[in-house]
């Protein structure tokens, strides 16, 4: 939220009071009380920018979209030419998951300057989660410009630079932060996963020197040791790799709220409540959506990149519209009554599956609708097979398989910002695959010939037959350039990012062996409950 904006001449020492104590409510969870006294907020001071902005906030956390959208409107009324106002705008659009709105919003700004160059930081990261990565990387270059001191810039110009495979920019964007702020701990980790480290070219000593340093937050310990011993890993040290990873994934799981009973009970009540085919007559008869999913880390990112080479087809990214829909519709028909996850998974399946498929699609515009096919690359679409196959009968559910082992061991390994909380603990992470594992059965049983298993040790072993037999499945055409995605230049904005710019390889097959000691109990787990694991 923009600070320190007071247009209008009745601002005093009484609106700047209640403004701080709207503030501390809202800090303190109290949202019924913050939104009452907000309002008050804006009805007495009603030129107070920070007042509507904070307006705004609150009906965002408290889920009242065109009232959210409104208070951010009045906002800018105040002072329209205000650029970071019209920034507020456009997240506020975003959040709201109105894309097409924030991109025709955001448009204009494109080829403005601005005196802040925090303002054009603000717009890139904006600009960045509409999947405009080549229109935010010309922003972070803008506010470098401006200002070559901030390491944040220069980290978020690196992001940008990955994710549009210009691997050698984002290592060097990467230096410049790290020469500015060397504690910053999240560059150091993004450098280490950009390449594969040498014995000749590596920051095996200084991530060592940096994780003794106590100036170091836990956050960063974390990311160094994931650092530590990705780079350790390439350099063969095995031993030392997973002690570095057991150390970070440790102090991740630590400072985490997470019970993995809970997501095994969500997929226990989703295959129960969706134990049988619906009429596909009733869904939404579009064959525009094609899903990619399973877990994350078995070559989801792979396939997409194939696919998205097709002529005919479009990858849409990690979208979560899907769910987005079906709890705004569910909330829409219960009149907002459905309060916990149990009773939205129950209500789900009374839905209107036409209106759903209808309302799923025009949610993807306009990242869709340009090819006959676009692709949802959100692996946890795994949990609404049941709803998708009501809602779009004829959309096509593509699941990666990969060996248990090597799934397992490379979600282990991998640093995810936000998502996948079991994959700290290969306890709860040999539950959840488990449970993952059950329920995709359950959808083969239900859906006998409605989902396409694409295997990666076959993808790796035989990359023109399995894509051949890909683009069969989808109906499509051959085409040459389909074997070739690495030379695709869009954007991948997953931890796949680096990787996807070469030909296909087959290194990571087994790659979990050389930790076959320290993943015994994780191998045993799994062989327990049924999965062979060679």
């Amino acid at each position: 939220m923009p600070e320190s904006m007071t247009a209008g001449a009745e601002i005093n020492d009484s609106c700047i009071e209640l403004f701080q104590r709207v503030k501390a409510l809202l800090a303190s969870r109290k949202l019924p009380q913050a939104l009452a006294l907000c309002l008050q907020l804006t009805g007495a001071f009603p030129g107070y920018v920070n007042g509507w902005l904070m307006l705004c906030r609150i009906h965002l956390r408290a889920g009242n979209s065109d009232s959210a959208v409104e208070a951010a409107k009045r906002a800018l009324d105040l002072d329209p030419e205000h650029a970071g106002l019209k920034i507020h705008y456009c997240e506020t659009l975003t959040a709201l998951q109105r894309l097409s709105e924030a991109r025709a919003w955001v448009a204009p700004l494109l080829d403005k300057s601005f005196a802040d160059p925090y303002l054009h930081d603000r717009l890139g990261r904006q600009l960045a989660i509409l999947d405009m990565h080549r229109q935010a990387l010309a922003q972070y270059k803008k506010a470098i410009s401006l200002n070559g001191r901030e390491p944040g810039f220069f980290y978020n110009l690196a992001t940008a630079q990955r994710f549009l495979g210009e691997i050698e920019s984002a290592e060097a964007s990467l230096d410049c932060a790290l020469e500015v702020n060397p504690l910053d701990s999240e560059a150091q980790a993004m450098r280490s996963s950009l390449r594969k480290q040498s014995a000749q070219d590596n920051h095996v000593a200084e991530l060592k020197s940096l994780l003794a340093n106590p100036k170091l937050a836990p956050q960063g310990v974390t990311q160094i040791c994931y650092g530590l011993a990705k780079e350790l890993e390439d350099l063969g040290e095995y031993q030392a790799a997973f002690s570095y990873l057991k150390q970070g994934a440790d102090n991740r799981r630590q400072h985490m709220r997470y019970d993995v009973r809970n997501d095994l009970q969500t997929m226990g009540q989703i295959a129960s409540i969706f134990s049988k085919a619906t009429n596909p007559a009733h869904g939404c008869q579009s064959a525009e959506p094609v899903f990619i999913l399973g877990m994350p880390r078995t070559g989801t990112t792979l396939a997409e990149r194939i696919l998205a080479s097709h002529s005919r087809v479009t990858a849409a990214g990690e979208l979560s519209n899907f769910g987005a829909e079906m709890t705004r519709l569910v909330h829409e028909t219960s009149g907002g009554r459905v309060k916990t996850k149990a009773a939205l998974i129950e209500a789900s399946a009374q839905l209107n599956f036409k209106k759903l498929g209808e309302a799923y699609i025009e949610s993807t515009r306009p990242v869709s609708g340009q090819t006959a096919h676009f692709i949802d690359k959100l692996p946890f679409n795994y949990l609404y097979i049941g709803l998708i196959r009501a809602a779009l009968p004829n959309a096509k559910i593509i699941n990666l398989v990969r060996n248990p082992m090597d799934t397992c061991f490379s979600v282990y390994k991998q640093l995810f910002r936000d998502a996948y909380p079991f994959s700290y603990n290969l306890d709860e992470l040999a539950e959840y695959y488990i449970s993952y594992r059950r329920l995709m059965k359950h959808w083969r049983q239900v859906f006998p010939a409605a989902i396409y298993e694409l295997h990666y040790e076959k993808l790796t072993e035989n990359p023109s037959g399995e894509t051949e037999r890909l683009l069969d499945y989808m109906g499509l055409e051959w085409e040459e350039q389909c074997l070739e995605f690495y030379k695709n230049e869009e954007a991948s904005t997953t931890a796949s990012a680096s990787q996807v710019r070469k030909p296909v390889y087959s290194s990571s097959v087994g790659k979990w062996k050389h930790y076959e000691t320290q993943l015994a109990p994780l191998a045993e787990r799994l062989q327990a409950a049924g999965i062979a694991i060679d």
